[in-house]
């Protein structure tokens, strides 16, 4: 729906701004049909570069978006594994070990918008270092349980790295602004293109505005994978995972 209302908005701006340049003085459409041999050609090739450009940077980012989705999910199922697995502690290793996961798993939900801008967590760190000597107590107090419990928490911190160094990587800056530079040429050069009739001259530049406008709000979104958009990644599984040992702890407790 966001998206919607920002194409709608747009092309509202558009239209006015179109309406604007056909009816000026200025504006001859003779002359512009009199130069029909070399005014699409140019525009073509701005159109070109725009796509190439657009084309690069959308495959860059979705790589990077689908590589963040999977260091999520991976981060994740490897926390619930781990989470499982220290069932097999014993007790006075266990029940602490449990109330850091579910810290660490909470704190993540609560600073999730902070990792995408690279700020640094103390809480975070704080319930990392407490898994870590958690662990290490396994290795003096129950040693065979020692090689599975490392290799999943080296998995947890794994995940973790990927998913900070992800949120954290964004378009060059030169990139973005040449980007934004060749849409506007794309939409604006878009109204000097000569068609006689109006309406049909409205009906291909606002289809070439509005093309190069949504392209652009897809990169802004990809961008920006944490941020609330048409298209994010959310604390959905770490939510659901919150959910799911509680109510572990729920029906053991009853049990």
């Amino acid at each position: 729906m966001a998206l919607l209302k920002k194409v709608i908005l747009f092309l509202l701006v558009f239209s006015f701004i179109f309406y604007f340049v056909r009816t000026n003085d200025e504006y001859n459409t003779r002359i512009l049909l009199a130069d029909l041999g070399g005014i699409p050609t140019l525009f073509g090739s701005v159109s070109t570069i725009f796509g190439l450009l657009a084309a690069f940077a959308i495959q860059k980012q979705w790589e990077n978006w689908t590589a963040l989705s999977e260091a999520v999910n991976g981060e994740v199922d490897s926390l619930e594994k781990l989470y499982l697995w220290s069932d097999h502690f014993p007790e006075k290793i266990k029940t602490p070990f449990h109330e850091n996961i579910k810290k660490y798993t909470a704190l993540v939900v609560e600073h999730w918008q902070s990792i995408e801008h690279g700020e640094k967590t103390p809480e975070l760190d704080r319930a990392l270092r407490a898994l870590n000597d958690d662990i290490y107590r396994i290795f003096t107090e129950a040693p065979e349980l020692m090689p599975t419990s490392f290799s999943l928490f080296s998995n947890v911190m794994q995940y973790r790295s990927y998913r900070v160094q992800d949120s954290a990587r964004h378009m060059p800056h030169i990139l973005k602004q040449t980007l934004e530079y060749a849409a506007f040429l794309l939409i604006f050069l878009s109204m000097f293109i000569g068609v006689k009739n109006i309406g049909l001259a409205f009906l291909f530049t606002a289809s070439i505005a509005s093309l190069a406008f949504l392209i652009f709000l897809v990169l802004i979104d990809l961008d920006n994978p944490l941020k609330p958009g048409s298209w994010h990644i959310t604390t959905k599984d770490y939510e659901e995972l919150l959910a799911r040992i509680e109510a572990r702890e729920k029906n053991a407790t009853i049990g």
